[in-house]
Formats: structure tokens, C-alpha cells, sequence
């Protein structure tokens, strides 16, 4: 199994600067990593995802150039036998500090936040992979309650199942946008229902959807909670079903930011990493209402972690310790989703994000 690890090559956050996307061949049964190589032409590429063929990997790299922080960059490689890259195409991502890249289901689109534009951003494909076409982009506007909010800040986006839409969480307006992606023209025209709210100052991060895809689950990050949602994929509308703590208790909460949520491949149990807990929660999924439960926790045996990534088969979990520049794995218990810690995996310095691909499981 491929691993590609994001990282900061700025020292973002006070970690230690990285040299770029790190390569790892991953021994399941002896539980090691092997380095693989390093990409190095790329400036913090903080968010990764990977096209459902395991064919390509595009990065949200943080600037387009070294001396030129008014854009954001996105770039894509093709992937070799040995899980090695190769640069295809580089661009700017329409907008400031791109944070999140997310992949339409049929390869065919990508999909940016950039929190300084602040925009969304919608790239489409070609048949030869590379952009077809200016890019797509729906500015923000507005602000929050809390002083961080002052300012929009787009901080994901991701396509619906069947990608006809591209919903995305802005931490500064409190809301979930939903964007039509099928229309012609320039822009990202909104949908029948524009956006959902989640509660005052809650910070609407990051998303994940149930395995079905007719829930969504978003992680609140300036009060560390977790709101989930009914979504309509016919009309693309969202109603908020459930808000709860994404640690065990109020203590807990105190100062701590979620980060990142990811589903469970059998669409079980859902896991959040923690930052300022320092640990992973893992809740358990109603498998007929969507709503969650607070099952186990898992501690990080890190700090700040930023990421969380689950191997296709379910079997490992890997988790990016941001500020102490590890990558920690875990054992995952089929059954009841809890996580017992194996060791730190690797060393990376300034880990943000975490792909993993085995043909075996593609």
C-alpha cells in the first residue's frame, strides 16, 4: 500500500519546515514504512486526494510561487508502479492559501477552497486529464460572530455522490454552501437551497458523508462540535438532524479544535481527530437515521493531530501529528471501531494530510 503525505514546507503553525509530498511503501503485516521518495517542487501541499483509479494525485498546495502568496496552487502527478510521482500539470487555484481538494466520483472535476480568495473553485477535466477550460469560482461574502470570523473562510469542498453538486463548509459564515456543478458559464451558481447553517460561531470546517451519501458530517471547529445533516441528493437541500461534542464532555471540548472526519469504509463508525485533546473520537452510526454516538477514544500519542486516514479495507488507521512531525497507526477493531495504538509509524516533519492506495483494494 501507497502512502502520500501532505505537509507544511512553510513552518506553518510553528512546526518544522518540510521538504515537500513524502512517499511510503506500508507493510501491513510487519507494520513499516518504507520511504519511497520525496516530490519536492511544491510549496506546502497541505490537502491531497487521489482519483478513484489510483491513476493521479492532486495536491491544494498553500502559494503558486515561493514569492507570490496572492495565489494558491493546485497540481497533479501520475502515479507509478511503485507508487512513485511524476508531475503532470500545475495551476493557480483561483484564490489565496488553497486548503482543501476534493475529486468529482467520475474523475472528470476537482474541486478547491481557498480561505484568503476566499473562493471556491471548480476545475474541470479533459480527456487528457489536464484543465479543460478557465476554472469555476464562487466568491464569499459576509462574516461571523467570533473574532475569527471576521472575514469569509472557505475551508473545503466536496462533491455530492453522483457529483452534480459541490457543497462547501465556510468556517467564517457558520454555513454549509451547495453549488450546482452541471451549469455553463463562468461561475458556480447556487443551488434551490443555497446553504445550511450550522449554529453561531461553530466554525463549519471540514465534511464527510455516510456511505450512502444521505448524510453529511461536519466538524465545527471554533466550538468543537459535530453537526450532521439529512442531505436531498434530488434537490441538494441539507437539515440538520443532530449537533453534539466532538470529544466526550464539556472538559474535553475546552480549547479543543476538530479537524479532520472520515467515515469508516463499512460506513459504521465515524473518526475526528481532536486538536488540543490531542486524541481521536470514534462514534458509532445509526445505520438507519444517520445519527451519532460517542463510542471510544483513542489518545494520539502526538500533538495536534491535523489528519486521519483509514486504510481501504478498514484494518489501519493513520494519523497525522502535525507539530510533533509523526505519523502515528493504530489497529482498528472491526467490529466496535476502536483504535489500539501499533507506533509511530514514520517521521514527517509538519504532517497536514494523508492518502493511502493499494491496487488490491481499488
Amino acid at each position: 500500500m501507497h502512502i502520500y503525505v501532505g505537509t507544511f514546507t512553510d513552518g506553518f503553525m510553528g512546526g518544522a519546515p518540510s521538504e515537500g509530498l513524502y512517499i511510503f511503501d506500508f507493510d501491513g503485516d510487519a507494520l513499516r514504512a518504507k520511504p519511497v521518495g520525496i516530490a519536492r517542487d511544491v510549496f506546502s501541499p497541505s490537502y491531497l486526494a487521489l482519483d478513484a483509479a489510483g491513476r493521479r494525485l492532486y495536491a491544494a498546495e498553500r502559494q503558486l510561487d515561493i514569492d507570490d502568496r496572492t495565489t494558491g496552487a493546485i497540481s497533479a502527478w501520475s502515479i507509478a508502479a511503485d507508487g512513485g510521482l511524476a508531475p503532470l500539470w500545475k495551476i493557480a487555484s483561483g484564490g489565496a492559501n488553497c486548503a482543501h481538494i476534493s475529486v468529482a466520483p467520475d474523475g472528470r472535476s476537482l474541486a478547491v477552497a481557498n480561505p484568503l480568495g476566499p473562493t471556491v473553485a471548480l476545475c474541470r477535466l479533459g480527456a487528457d486529464g489536464r484543465p479543460d477550460g478557465p476554472l469555476r469560482i464562487a466568491r464569499h461574502e459576509g462574516r461571523g460572530a467570533r473574532p475569527r470570523q471576521a472575514e469569509p473562510w472557505p475551508h473545503s469542498a466536496y462533491f455530492d455522490r453522483d457529483g452534480a453538486r459541490l457543497l462547501a463548509c465556510d468556517l467564517a459564515l457558520d454555513r454549509i454552501f451547495v453549488y450546482r456543478t452541471d451549469a455553463r458559464g463562468m461561475g458556480l451558481p447556487p443551488g434551490p437551497q443555497p446553504f445550511a447553517q450550522v449554529h453561531s460561531g461553530a466554525g463549519a470546517r471540514h465534511m464527510a458523508w455516510s456511505r450512502d451519501g444521505a448524510t453529511a458530517y461536519v466538524a465545527n471547529e471554533l466550538d468543537s462540535t459535530l453537526s450532521v445533516f439529512a442531505y436531498d441528493g434530488e434537490s441538494g437541500s441539507l437539515i440538520c438532524k443532530q449537533t453534539l461534542l466532538s470529544v466526550a464532555d464539556e472538559a474535553q471540548a475546552e480549547g479543543n479544535q476538530p479537524a479532520e472526519i472520515m467515515v469508516s469504509p463499512d460506513g459504521r463508525h465515524l473518526y475526528v481527530s481532536n486538536r488540543g485533546a490531542d486524541c481521536i473520537s470514534v462514534l458509532a452510526i445509526d445505520a438507519v437515521t444517520g445519527r451519532l454516538a460517542h463510542a471510544s477514544q483513542a489518545l494520539v500519542h502526538g500533538r495536534v493531530p491535523r489528519n486521519i486516514c483509514l486504510s481501504p479495507d478498514g484494518r489501519f488507521a493513520f494519523v497525522a501529528n502535525q507539530l510533533s512531525g509523526q505519523i502515528g497507526l493504530y489497529r482498528v477493531d472491526g467490529a466496535s471501531g476502536t483504535l489500539a495504538y501499533a507506533g509511530v509509524l514514520c517521521e514527517v516533519p509538519n504532517p497536514s494530510c494523508i492518502v493511502l492506495f493499494d491496487s488490491g483494494f481499488g
